[in-house]
């Protein structure tokens, strides 16, 4: 339990890291057309809510039968 635990974690982490990092020029004012982000998060939410309404739709349809 407590290895599951550590790999949810440290996939959050990573991930709050990563955000954290590619936002930080809009915290400390510096121009954001100087830095290059890490990550696009626009296609990250993106695919987020792909996955997200393939789950439903699949918990849906488990559900219903």
């Amino acid at each position: 339990m407590r290895f599951l635990l550590g790999i949810i974690v440290g996939a959050a982490l990573t991930i709050l890291t990563a955000y954290v990092v590619d936002n930080r020029a809009a915290v400390v004012g510096v121009e954001a057309t100087t830095t290059r982000q890490m990550v696009n998060w626009d296609i990250v939410s993106q695919n987020w809510n792909q996955f997200s309404d393939r789950v439903r739709g699949e918990w849906r349809r488990l559900t219903t039968s």
